[in-house]
């Protein structure tokens, strides 16, 4: 790398604190209503709370865009999540994410144009062979969306296949909890509709709830993607998901998720069970063969990587697959671009260019970066430009805290954020690192639940740890810089007073707290349109005694 290039200019009239620089990112942790359905106002956090009320009258406090085009989604209709929100608080800058990416070339026609398009469906056309497309059902364009599956169905008939098999995943996160039949039945509308000439054959094969089938991350339990594999590829549900009154094999997706509903009502569709849906032979009409093309619909990489290695890898240690059909394997992005997972994709990734790290890693400046399991890739790959691994491993320490099982996070709301302020103190303790970003899971993870009762709890634990670390870094001359990626936890429950699973549109919180502050500088966002979370590190060059980059989004603060 060329440090001469990532060079940062000092400022003239501030060098920065003693100590280190933390940076707190309370993942999910909104501005809401102070309402009954806004988990952080009910949980009443004392030092939080504390926190923003004075540095609102210090000028050291604002509210930050995290949604929308000022993630570089779509529209402003569009939440935030954790992937976009780490990219843009890591890099600086906007970039056109995912779903932007997705729709533009979706647009332009340019989608259906590509050398990979042919590959994977013009050859499965040429060859009259099954094409199979796996993916989140819903609208809630975090992961997917259905009117992007839409168009890429137009496109596969278009382009000449005769038989499409969807293996759609219930969303019930990104979307109300129950609404998982509103999609289905949507999809069913539209397979029927490509059907009407006789000449395609288009159903659905298998699904299940993303959390329980398929949709794992960062290799939390492998046993979710095995049950998809089984599902999807091998028309099969294993023993431990089929009771008397849960057959695990359906004629139609209605009736399995119905069935589940009855059978299970504790669950919401994220965690529906594995269905698989058979002919009057009871036997799957949506197994994969040889010669079978399979798309991954989901346009974001960090729940779509392992199912893509299980499709791709041939040594593969993490299951048993027992039947492996050669298929020809799309991404409809590549969802790891340093180990260029999958091979073959749809749509380019976008390009994000300048990442903070560069800068920190040629100033060699000591960096330090920690979080559980489930937010460890937003911390470090999501951080750092969707790139895997270090910037600079002689400049750099990233350390993870082994999750708890996702079935825990409901009833253990704390999960690990006791190890992580724990390893976090000694970290600050050391003297070690100047500069220092951690992300607390709680907010999100828990907020995706729905249960109002944990979520409080979680935000009293982040409350509690948040005070040990503030302490630790102000009493190390250091600054702490308090912000969010998106909205989660304060808004648990809709207009209608509906439980809520998903991110929300609403704005997050910034902050700074520095003992030795003495009026040297502000907050002042009256020069910038629309403040975004694009804007913070900007802002924690500065805090570090450092001009940021002109391209940069501008810093939230003014020397005085």
């Amino acid at each position: 790398m060329d440090t001469k290039e990532y060079h940062l200019e000092p400022l003239p009239s501030f060098r920065g604190r003693k100590g280190p620089l933390l940076v707190i990112i309370m993942d999910g942790v909104g501005i809401g209503k102070k309402d009954a359905g806004d988990a952080f106002y009910q949980a009443h956090p004392t030092n939080l709370n504390t926190w923003m009320s004075e540095t609102k009258e210090k000028g050291l406090y604002t509210e930050l865009r995290a949604h929308g085009i000022a993630v570089g989604l779509p529209t402003d209709g569009d939440m935030g999540n954790s992937e976009v929100g780490h990219n843009a608080l890591g890099a600086g800058q906007v970039f056109s994410q995912g779903a932007r990416l997705v729709n533009d070339s979706l647009e332009t026609g340019e989608f259906f144009e590509t050398e990979n398009w042919d590959k994977i469906v013009g050859e499965t056309a040429r060859t009259n062979q099954t094409i199979h497309l796996i993916g989140l059902l819903s609208d809630g364009n975090v992961h997917s969306h259905i009117e992007q599956l839409f168009k890429i169905l137009d496109g596969i008939v278009k382009t000449g296949v005769k038989k499409i098999r969807i293996h759609p995943l219930l969303d019930g996160r990104d979307v109300p909890p129950d609404s998982g039949l509103l999609f289905i039945n949507q999809l069913e509308e539209k397979l029927k509709s490509l059907e009407t000439d006789g000449k395609i054959d288009a159903k659905i094969g298998s699904g299940g709830g993303r959390m329980y089938v398929t949709m794992d991350r960062y290799e939390s339990n492998w046993d979710i993607v095995k049950r998809g594999w089984n599902a999807h590829v091998r028309g099969f549900v294993d023993s431990i998901d089929i009771t008397k009154d849960y057959p695990g094999y359906f004629t139609s997706a209605t009736k399995a998720i119905e069935t589940a509903r009855k059978v299970y009502p504790e669950k919401q569709d994220q965690y529906n069970p594995p269905f698989v849906i058979v002919n009057d032979e009871n036997n799957p009409i949506g197994k994969m063969n040889n010669g079978d093309a399979v798309i991954n619909f989901n346009f974001r990489g960090d729940r779509a990587i392992e199912i893509s290695k299980a499709f791709i890898f041939e040594d593969f240690a993490y299951f048993d697959r027992i039947y492996t059909p050669d298929v020809k394997y799309s991404g409809l992005l590549e969802y790891d671009g340093d180990a260029h997972i999958p091979t073959i994709f749809l749509v380019p990734p976008p390009k994000i260019t300048n990442i903070s790290a560069k800068y920190f890693t040629a100033m060699k400046i000591p960096s330090f970066a920690i979080a559980e399991t489930h937010k460890f890739g937003h911390v470090t790959y999501f951080w750092n430009g969707n790139n895997t691994g270090y910037i600079n491993s002689g400049y750099e320490l990233y350390e993870e805290i082994k999750s708890e099982p996702n079935e825990m996070i409901e009833s253990h709301p704390e999960m690990r954020a006791d190890e992580v302020t724990e390893r976090l103190l000694q970290i600050i303790q050391s003297k070690k690192y100047k500069y220092i970003r951690v992300n607390y899971a709680n907010g999100d993870m828990v907020g995706h639940t729905g249960n109002i009762k944990s979520c409080i709890r979680a935000v009293k634990k982040l409350d509690e740890c948040l005070k040990k670390v503030v302490d630790a870094t102000l009493s190390a001359d250091g600054i702490v810089v308090i912000t969010a990626d998106h909205g989660n936890v304060e808004e648990k429950l809709d207009k209608k007073g509906n439980v809520k699973t998903s991110h929300t549109l609403n704005p997050v919180p910034f902050f700074i707290l520095d003992s030795n502050y003495k009026g040297e500088y502000q907050v002042d966002t009256s020069k910038i349109e629309e403040p975004g979370i694009s804007n913070v590190i900007a802002t924690v060059m500065n805090l570090m005694g450092y001009q940021a980059p002109g391209f940069y989004e501008k810093s939230l603060i003014n020397f005085n």
